[in-house]
């Protein structure tokens, strides 16, 4: 997960000029976004106290991140829809999501999406093609260490090889511009 943060956090600041005057939200926030980037607002609404599926804010957003929350929900291009509709025109979506990662269930997990389905999924909610930029990050070592027996979130051997293999993405992620 940090590999992937990394990545987009470089992508963040290469595509969306003066992030520090930026209204950002960020959906199920965690501390990583808040910590490491400097924005005009940052504000956090959590699922599934706040359901992004039923509700959209009447408040409009630069950027708004969704950093592994979407395999949870159980209607995601609802939520996606609502998304779209609460950024201001030019504003941007990151989503990042687990691919070869094991169910897990908080409370349920429903959805998993490559780097070409993320882009048609984008794209069927409103974003244009051109305006969408995906990644993916992994590799077979961190696949097998993710996919232990013992049923126990493991980072033995998960940093062991951090070259990207393409065929074995553990996340996936995508930029998305209104």
């Amino acid at each position: 997960r940090f590999t992937t943060q990394v990545t987009c956090k470089k992508l963040l600041e290469e595509k969306c000029t003066d992030l520090n005057n930026y209204n950002v939200l960020e959906i199920s926030g965690g501390e990583y976004w808040r910590e490491n980037l400097l924005f005009k607002n940052y504000k956090s609404l959590n699922y599934p106290e706040f359901d992004i599926c039923l509700n959209k804010t009447e408040e409009k957003f630069d950027l708004i991140i969704a950093d592994n929350i979407w395999e949870h929900l159980k209607f995601p291009y609802r939520a996606t829809k609502n998304i779209y509709e609460m950024l201001n025109e030019n504003g941007f979506f990151l989503i990042i999501v687990p691919f070869l990662v094991r169910v897990h269930e908080v409370p349920i997990d429903c959805s998993r999406w490559t780097k070409d389905g993320l882009m048609h999924f984008l794209f069927e909610n409103g974003f244009k093609y051109e305006n969408i930029i995906t990644g993916s990050w992994g590799n077979k070592s961190c696949v097998k260490s993710n996919l232990r027996k013992d049923d126990r979130w493991s980072r033995v051997g998960f940093f062991s090889n951090l070259k990207n293999d393409e065929k074995f993405p553990v996340q996936v992620w995508a930029l998305a511009k209104k």
